[in-house]
């Protein structure tokens, strides 16, 4: 619908199916349209006609898709953490994955010409060296979203609380399940819970209020307390006596184990939610946090909120299409590889895959060579050229474009002719620096099992080592090279 033809504006939300997003559609449907987009086929069929919600199905790591998704908008809000699945087989870290989509996101905003973004952060140890993966990643994400033209606001938030929240639901499912707790040194930092609503009035304020715009925002909620203290508030709400038994150290491989097991969640979100608060994460004042300081919802309120009768926590909005996504992941048997590694000055994304072409070749000389030719396909072969493993053919999204260099994977016996196809991508972050080369969608041919232990391994290992010689490139003046 074009804007001029609109009454209210139309904000584009990723991650709307989620715990937040969800009540924040809810909380913010008297005053704006949403176009919602989600990469899951089954939220967007079970979510399309209902509501005054526009709902697109949208793949996050392919930015003309998701400038496409953004075309129209007013606003924008993100909300996205990669800690979910994505394809049948993810070569990944979770913070290489979360930089690539939120420069998606932001450079599809700004294409899109959209006015305003607001990102929900976590909340900040004062000392920022050495933190945690999981921090480091949020602080990475939101400098990445300021890289652009677009304003940004951000809001960092510690543990929320509302029915469906995965963190409140954690906590309920700890408290209910073990008589007695061996608690590690993370469950004595102070940290903040808040609840669901506050922060949908904080994003709330900070669309209409234009003073706001642009700021950086923590988000108090509930008194700063411990963990083990939020525990013990929590036991006696359900009427119960918490035990425990102290344990001096972190200990966070054994300790996400047993989180995972019987607080009922996966341990890719318990390590992250460990990892953080072995900090002292106490919100800053500010000016937002005055303005929601007076109505915010105590503690208590927020425990009565989440839970049903019978003190069970409300179940999580994507719980319903949580297994046919997984099932549709298994059946379509795509990879995804997101390999962080460095580059040398000055050099552009096109030198970079140049580069991994002359590399591959030298690297198995007499078995694999790369051949580009004049239309800029690039062919890696077998033995003399007779047999083509893959063909790479070169996006138009890319071109002049010195940061960024993809291909689509065109053709090869390795691969399966698909739609969408998949793709190879080189990007660059020279604000970090580092660059991000990554496949996306990628279908074998070869038999799953067969696949996972051997292409997918060596895949890994070629890029390990490509990752070694960029950064032996690094330390070599761009003259002494031989590219």
């Amino acid at each position: 619908m074009p804007a001029d033809s609109r009454s209210r504006p139309l904000v584009a939300l990723a991650g709307a199916s989620g715990f937040v997003g969800t009540h924040l559609r809810e909380h913010l449907s008297g005053s704006y349209d949403f176009r919602a987009i989600s990469r899951s086929p089954s939220v967007v069929e079970q979510q399309s006609g209902q509501g005054t919600t526009e709902w697109r199905q949208c793949d996050l790591y392919s930015l003309p898709r998701v400038t496409e998704a953004l075309e129209g908008c007013d606003y924008g809000i993100y909300l996205v953490h990669s800690m979910a699945p994505s394809s049948r087989l993810i070569q990944s870290r979770f913070e290489d994955t979360d930089l690539l989509l939120a420069d998606n996101f932001i450079r599809a905003a700004e294409a899109a010409g959209l006015k305003h973004v607001v990102y929900l952060s976590g909340l900040m140890p004062k000392e920022k060296e050495g933190l945690s993966p999981h921090l480091k990643s949020r602080l990475e994400v939101e400098g990445v979203l300021r890289s652009r033209s677009v304003k940004v606001t951000v809001l960092r938030a510690g543990l929320i609380f509302g029915p469906g929240g995965s963190s409140f639901s954690l906590l309920i499912n700890l408290v209910r399940r073990l008589p007695i707790m061996l608690l590690p040194a993370w469950v004595r930092s102070q940290t903040h819970s808040i609840d669901i609503t506050d922060v949908c009035q904080a994003f709330e304020l900070s669309l209409v209020d234009a003073d706001l715009a642009g700021g950086t925002y923590d988000l108090g909620g509930h008194e700063a307390m411990s963990y083990r203290e939020m525990i013990k508030r929590t036991a006696a709400l359900l009427g119960k006596n918490a035990r425990f038994i102290n344990f001096p150290y972190n200990a966070f491989g054994l300790s996400k184990q047993w989180v995972a097991l019987f607080g009922s969640v996966p341990p890719a979100l318990v390590g992250p939610l460990q990892e953080s608060l072995q900090y002292d994460l106490v919100a800053s004042p500010n000016p937002l946090l005055d303005r929601l300081r007076e109505r915010m919802i105590p503690f208590e309120e927020s425990f009565a909120r989440s839970v049903d009768e019978g003190g069970n926590p409300k179940p999580n909005p994507r719980s319903r299409t949580q297994a046919a996504d997984q099932a549709s992941l298994k059946a379509e048997k795509r990879v995804r590889s997101v390999q962080r590694m460095g580059y040398p000055k000055d050099w552009s994304a096109k030198d970079v895959a140049t580069e991994y072409g002359v590399w591959l070749t030298r690297r198995f000389r007499g078995i694999i060579r790369a051949d580009t030719d004049s239309e800029g396909i690039v062919r890696f072969s077998l033995l003399t050229r007779r047999v083509c493993l893959l063909e790479l053919s070169p996006t138009p999204y890319s071109r002049g474009n010195p940061r960024r260099c993809a291909f689509y994977i065109s053709g090869g016996i390795l691969s399966r002719q698909v739609d969408p196809p998949g793709r190879l991508e080189f990007r660059l972050f020279p604000e970090l620096p580092c660059m991000i080369a990554s496949i996306h969608g990628f279908a074998p041919t070869l038999p799953w099992w067969l696949y996972a232990n051997t292409q997918a391994r060596l895949h890994l290992r070629v890029m390990r080592a490509f990752r070694r010689h960029m950064s032996k490139l690094r330390e070599v003046p761009r003259s002494d090279t031989n590219h």
